[in-house]
């Protein structure tokens, strides 16, 4: 013990006697409770201990703050009670336990402080750190003789006279750019600056999509904030009965600072890899979408997976996870299974799942832990509370109460024992509508308190089915938010958006150009502000997957197929969840997803780490995800746009690049063909790529310069436009000999399109396609929709047919303007094949795009 004590220094002072708590003891003027990397410094005044400072060990990296320790505050009163209203009870009491050094401090309130409806008998800080961590924790009990309710609690309570930035719901707030503080909860309040920023979903991302509203009634809001003050707080509602006293405990704060002159964003992550899941790749199958799945009887289920075996198992690949999305159950229950599938019940599910186990694969199992989707009025009649829904959850479906006492103590049971007795590998668990102001469910009949309590309830859920199956996947979808601190129990997020949305803002062809717009355009809504973007990494997001599920999608052309499950896995996702029917499959297909899916595993910690990059891809702005692994990064990049536009990507730790500047890099494009990119990169200075139109690439980087040893790129197209009047036009061209792959005239009306003919023939496009202006589903429409987006229709030709001739196109008049294009991919000599790459490549092809005319606006 002594050993120990010694490397922590524990506790340091200056002991002396003075009056305290009306009695003589033995205090600590000076109290140090530290390990080896940080300290929290006390200064006590003769009645209080307050913190003075946050330091690193050795005295660097200081936080002055002046302290108020805590605030209690009852209900209907801003009159709150601090550290000011107590006195000590006894010297601090000081001890370690494994590798943390703990420091208890006792206090009683003053009589004055009694009469406020909120005050303790008693309270206990706790303060706490783990060695070899720069950051240390603090907690709060509260004890009461009687029943007793607070509104807010406050964890930490200070100021500070450094620049602040961040806070909101389940958020750190960073201070001097070298420390950072907050709750680990995810429905932990922090403000800063004043006391009071950010304002209740005051945080660029925070009202986006399908988001959780929940209404503080600006119960957040202290009436008397100051410059600089930092305040970290939750509504905790009722005391929960202990034997003979009632109790509330706070959630847990923690400070810690950036070391070494470490950026702070990546200091706060290396401490939330402390406590998250780690992450960890998970390939599954859902039956959602999949009408040939739907039936569970007998062996239906586990010869669907074999079909797929059949499939994939030759490309080296697998699913791990065979999942019956809503379904499944009995809606007559708390989650058992339906009779119509499973007439013996639990034991039929265990049969299914060790038939599947058997087949080289797990089965996982769609769940909303407040039972949405079921008959609550079945629950009602059984005792089971309905939840009140506040104004914004009320356009949505009935649920439980998940704080009521039945159902809690029934989900609590019911779950843990699913995952066991099935052996589940994963968990959907979708509707996390967590929103309840009822009375009689074990808390106050507010929405902030009911939303505490049934987090509170939906996260001993998680931490029970873990405890049961350290191993099983759990992805938390619908009403989240996104809150680091959600990684300690969950391993993938929803991204709040549509299902299987189709953006139509900016033109393309392809619909599944389209999607992958509106998959990205929601990320970019909410990850595309590096000064002002979530922590959680866009790598733990829900994204709905691989969408193939229509027979009609089966003869897609593979680069359209390919662009869209690279755009899937180049973001980075953990989770691959693939929504496919085999009728709507080909060989072809199957063979670019399995090249993909190595691809990704072979990149996943490039990939892991992802930040999102460029502009709004539904308006048409070059954009992708880039993710650093030391010294190597993967880049995947798009142009939604006709136009060839250059992506400009910052070389630095707003990106997730952290190592040294003014060193040279190169990077080699994976896809659409291999080839080394023809520049050499310095970091501190900004990646410009240059993408033709319509096109997905993907990059390596990593430390060197370029050989020089380039292919040498198509020759340019050579052609001449005029125009008659404003809306009529004529181009000549010669179109390329050296096709190998698309050659099309792409014409984009705003919003008519003009007849088009070449040789004075009128064409007919073999494709068209037409906008679908701000087309999100309307439960994630919030802060969706694009003020730029205009009408249009777009028309595909093929030129094939013409490659190597002159030849004449006529742009017919129309009634508003319009722009044509080429897009050509020609034939080059190929560079060597890298046998290590498994993406779906044309080595020797090159694509560019070119502006035939566009009408003077």
């Amino acid at each position: 013990m002594k050993k120990r004590v010694a490397f922590f220094g524990l506790i340091t002072g200056v002991f002396i006697s003075s009056f305290c708590s009306a009695q003589k003891i033995e205090v600590i003027r000076d109290l140090r409770i530290k390990n080896d990397q940080v300290q929290r410094v006390l200064q006590f005044d003769g009645n209080v201990w307050r913190t003075s400072a946050f330091l690193g060990a050795n005295g660097s990296r200081v936080l002055s703050v002046k302290s108020e320790e805590f605030f209690i505050l009852p209900m209907n009163s801003n009159e709150g009670l601090s550290i000011g209203d107590f006195t000590a009870t006894e010297k601090p009491r000081q001890y370690v336990k494994k590798d943390t050094v703990f420091c208890d401090i006792r206090y009683r309130p003053l009589q004055l402080a009694k009469a406020n409806a909120a005050c303790p008998a008693s309270l206990q800080l706790t303060y706490f750190a783990v060695k070899g961590e720069p950051f240390i924790r603090k907690r709060i009990q509260l004890f009461y003789d009687a029943p007793a309710t607070v509104d807010r609690l406050e964890v930490e309570r200070f100021t500070n006279g450094d620049a602040q930035r961040g806070g909101g719901r389940g958020e750190p707030v960073f201070i001097n750019e070298q420390w950072f503080t907050g709750l680990e909860y995810p429905a932990g309040y922090t403000r800063c600056k004043d006391g009071n920023t950010p304002k209740s979903y005051g945080r660029y991302y925070d009202a986006v999509g399908n988001y959780s509203f929940i209404d503080l009634e600006e119960r957040d809001v202290e009436p008397q904030g100051a410059a600089g003050m930092v305040r970290l707080m939750h509504f905790p509602g009722y005391a929960v009965a202990a034997g003979r006293h009632y109790e509330i405990q706070s959630k847990t704060a923690v400070t810690g600072f950036a070391a070494g002159g470490m950026d702070i964003t990546r200091a706060f992550m290396r401490y939330l890899e402390t406590i998250w899941k780690k992450p960890r790749s998970f390939v599954n199958y859902n039956n959602w979408f999949d009408a040939s799945a739907k039936d569970l009887r007998d062996d239906r289920f586990v010869e669907v997976y074999k079909k797929y075996k059949a499939i994939i198992a030759p490309y080296g690949i697998k699913i791990d996870g065979m999942v019956p999305d809503d379904g499944w159950q009995d809606r007559n229950s708390i989650w058992k299974p339906s009779p119509k599938y499973f007439p013996n019940g639990d034991a039929d599910l265990v049969a299914l799942s060790r038939k599947l186990k058997a087949e080289g694969t797990r089965l996982g199992l769609w769940l909303s832990i407040n039972n949405y989707t079921s008959n609550i009025d079945w629950g009602v009649g059984r005792g089971y509370a309905e939840a009140k829904r506040n104004k914004y959850f009320s356009q949505y479906g009935r649920y439980y109460s998940l704080s009521a006492t039945k159902y809690k103590e029934e989900i609590l049971q019911r779950v843990p024992e699913l995952a066991r007795k099935a052996d589940l590998i994963y968990f959907k668990h979708d509707f996390n509508d967590l929103s309840d102001a009822g009375e009689g469910n074990n808390h106050p009949p507010t929405e902030r308190h009911g939303h505490e309590a049934n987090l509170d309830v939906a996260l001993q859920v998680l931490t029970a089915t873990r405890k049961v199956k350290p191993e099983i996947f759990q992805n938390l979808t619908n009403w989240i938010w996104f809150s680091p601190w959600w990684l300690q129990y969950a391993d993938f997020l929803w991204m709040l958006a549509g299902d299987d949305g189709i953006n139509g803002n900016t033109p393309e062809l392809s619909r599944k150009a389209m999607f992958t717009t509106d998959r990205d355009t929601y990320i970019w809504r909410m990850f595309g502000n590096p000064e002002d973007r979530p922590l959680v990494p866009v790598s733990r997001l829900m994204t709905h997957g691989i969408l193939q599920t229509a027979a009609s999608e089966k003869d897609i052309p593979l680069q359209d197929w390919s662009d869209y499950i690279i755009m899937h896995y180049g973001r980075g996702t953990l989770l691959k969840e693939w929504y496919i029917s085999l009728n709507a499959m080909r060989p072809e297909l199957w063979k670019a997803l399995a090249g993909v899916q190595k691809w990704a595993g072979q990149y996943e910690k490039e990939l892991n780490n992802t930040v999102f990059a460029g502009g709004r891809p539904d308006e048409g702005n070059a954009y992708g995800y880039i993710g650093w692994n030391g010294s190597q990064a993967i880049l995947t990049a798009r142009n939604p746009s006709a136009a060839t536009q250059t992506l400009r990507i910052p070389f630095n730790s707003t990106m997730g690049f952290y190592g040294t500047a003014r060193q040279p890099y190169k990077a080699r494009v994976l896809y659409p063909y291999e080839e080394e990119y023809p520049v050499t990169f310095e970091s501190g200075k900004d990646i410009t790529i240059n993408i033709p139109g319509y096109a997905t690439m993907v990059w390596v980087f990593e430390k060197g310069t370029v050989s020089g040893n380039q292919t040498r790129p198509p020759a340019a197209i050579s052609f001449h436009t005029t125009a008659d009047d404003a809306h009529t036009a004529e181009t000549v061209m010669t179109v390329p000999a050296d096709i190998k792959g698309r050659c099309e005239l792409l014409v984009i009306g705003h919003p008519a399109l003009p007849a088009i003919a070449i040789e004075e023939k009128e064409q007919a496009p073999q494709k068209t396609a037409r906008a679908r202006l701000n087309n999100f589903a309307g439960y994630a429409v919030a802060g969706m929709k694009s003020s730029k987006a205009a009408d249009w229709n777009m028309a595909g030709y093929d030129l094939a047919p013409f490659a190597g001739k002159a030849i004449r196109i006529r742009y017919a008049k129309t009634g508003g303007p319009f722009e044509s294009f080429i897009l050509a991919e020609q034939k080059v000599t190929a560079p060597a094949a890298d046998v290590r790459n498994s993406l779906p490549v044309s080595r020797d092809t090159r694509r560019q795009t070119v502006r035939l005319y566009k009408t003077r606006q």
